[in-house]
C-alpha cells in the first residue's frame, strides 16, 4: 500500500460525486461490506440506515481514510481516493467526518475546534474562514468558550463546522444525533440539514434510526449483513419495499404466511387477488397497521370478525391489539385520533387491498 497521489481521469462524473464500486471490506472471516455500489451528487443527502453490524459505519470509515479498501475503488470528482493498491491518506482526502461523540478537544475553544486541521491554509484565511463558520452555525458569540459550556445542540455544530472548515467535496455523519436528547433531536436535524443543503455538499449520514433516515435524505440506502437491500426515496421505501425486511423496518406491519392458489392468496383478513402469480407460491402478505380499517361487526362484506384486547391512546393515534380467529398472536391496527374501543368488544377488520405487500415467503 502507498500514499502516491492519484491522478484524476477525463471520465470524471458531475463534480464533487462520490461513487463507490464493488466495495468488500471483511474483518476476518466476517465479511462486514460485500460488494458494495454506490454514488452520492452534489447537493444529496444520502442516509445509510440498517441493524447493528450491516456495514453502514465501515463505508464510513473507508471512504474517510480510517479502514483501508480490500476490494473495489472509492473515487470523488473522478479522481481515486482507494483502491485495493493504493490509498490516500485520510489527511489528504476531500472528506470531512463527524462522529458520533462530537470528539470535540476539551482544551480547544470553538474557534480553536473549527480552525484545528487548517495549519495548511494562511493565518488570514484560516481566520476568515473560521469566522464565516461561526456565522453560520450561530456561533459567533461562542468563539471563545470551551466544548464543555456549551448544550448539545451547540456541540453539534461546532463539530459539524470543524467537519466543514477545510471545504470538504465530501461530508461524512457517523449517528450524529445519538448523543442528544429526543427533545432536542428533531429541532437541531432540521437546523443541520439545512445548512448541509446550502453547503452543497455529497452528504453521508449514517443512522439507525428509519424515521430519521427518511426525514433527512434525499435517498436512503437499507443494508442488510453487509449488501445494500433498497436505494430508493424514502416514499418508494415504505411504499414499495423490496422485501420483508424493508417493510418492517419502516412501520409496524401485520404478517401473515400463505400460499397461491388459482391466481388468489388467502389470508387470516380476507382474500387477495394475485394472477401474476403461479399456483404454489409461497408468499408472505403483509399489510402496514395503518391500513388495518376496523369497523362495527358485520359493516362489510369483506371484512373478517375480530375481537379486541387492549387499546392505546398515542395522541396522534390509538394502537388497537386484537384477537383474530385462526391466528395464534394477535395483529394491531393503528387508527387516527382517540378511538374509544373496549377490551371484549367485538369489531370487523379489513385490510386496504390497494397497499398490502407481498414478497416471496422467506
Amino acid at each position: 500500500m502507498t500514499d502516491a497521489p492519484f491522478t484524476a481521469t477525463s471520465s470524471a462524473p458531475s463534480p464533487s460525486s462520490v461513487v463507490l464500486t464493488g466495495i468488500t471490506h471483511r474483518y476476518g472471516p466476517l465479511t462486514a461490506v460485500d460488494d458494495v455500489s454506490l454514488s452520492v451528487a452534489p447537493r444529496e443527502v444520502v442516509c445509510i440506515v440498517g441493524p447493528s453490524g450491516c456495514g453502514k459505519s465501515t463505508l464510513l470509515r473507508l471512504i474517510s481514510g480510517l479502514e483501508t479498501v480490500q476490494a473495489g475503488t472509492i473515487t470523488v470528482d473522478g479522481a481515486p481516493l482507494a483502491t485495493a493498491d493504493r490509498s490516500l491518506p485520510p489527511e489528504r482526502r476531500p472528506v470531512g467526518m463527524m462522529f458520533q461523540d462530537f470528539a470535540l478537544f476539551p482544551h480547544l475553544t470553538v474557534a480553536g475546534n473549527i480552525a484545528f486541521g487548517q495549519t495548511d491554509r494562511p493565518r488570514a484565511e484560516r481566520k476568515r474562514r473560521v469566522a464565516e463558520l461561526l456565522e453560520t452555525m450561530a456561533l459567533t458569540r461562542y468563539a471563545d468558550a470551551y466544548p464543555h459550556t456549551l448544550s448539545g445542540g451547540q456541540q453539534q455544530r461546532v463539530a459539524l463546522a470543524r467537519a466543514m472548515a477545510r471545504d470538504p467535496k465530501v461530508l461524512l455523519l457517523d449517528e450524529p444525533f445519538s448523543a442528544l436528547d429526543e427533545q432536542l433531536r428533531r429541532s437541531v436535524r432540521e437546523e443541520v440539514v439545512r445548512i448541509i443543503r446550502a453547503s452543497g455538499i455529497a452528504t453521508i449520514v449514517v443512522t439507525h434510526d428509519p424515521e430519521e433516515a427518511m426525514e433527512m435524505g434525499n435517498r436512503v440506502v437499507v443494508m442488510e449483513a453487509g449488501r445494500i437491500v433498497q436505494a430508493d426515496t424514502p416514499v418508494n421505501l415504505y411504499q414499495r419495499p423490496a422485501n420483508s425486511f424493508v417493510a418492517r423496518l419502516f412501520g409496524e406491519v401485520n404478517r401473515f404466511e400463505s400460499t397461491v392458489r388459482d391466481g388468489q392468496i388467502v389470508t387470516p383478513l380476507g382474500r387477495i387477488q394475485a394472477p401474476h402469480l403461479p399456483g404454489g407460491t409461497k408468499v408472505e402478505v403483509a399489510c402496514r397497521v395503518e391500513d388495518l380499517e376496523l369497523v362495527p361487526l358485520g359493516a362489510r362484506p369483506d371484512a373478517v370478525p375480530v375481537r379486541v384486547r387492549h387499546s392505546s391512546f398515542l395522541g396522534p393515534a390509538t394502537r388497537v391489539c386484537l384477537d383474530l380467529p385462526g391466528v395464534a398472536s394477535e395483529i394491531h391496527a393503528r387508527l387516527p385520533g382517540h378511538v374509544d374501543v373496549r377490551a371484549g368488544e367485538e369489531l370487523s377488520a379489513a385490510m386496504a387491498a390497494e397497499r398490502v405487500m407481498v414478497f416471496p415467503a422467506e
